[in-house]
């Protein structure tokens, strides 16, 4: 299976594992970044409310 893999498609099977780990990595990151431009946005919104709040 793996010799047919490798001479029909040109690559390994081992290949797609890596490849399907990358895919997972990258999704995980754009999740990620999006979840932390929320959570600072969140926070920058309570940081001024705060301020506002403090001044006479």
């Amino acid at each position: 299976m793996h010799q047919y893999f490798h001479t029909n498609f040109g690559f390994c099977l081992w290949d797609l594992a890596a490849l399907l780990v990358l895919v997972v990595m990258v999704v995980v990151l754009v999740v990620h970044a999006s979840r932390q431009k929320k959570r600072l946005k969140d926070f920058e919104e309570e940081l001024s409310d705060q301020q506002a709040q403090q001044k006479p």
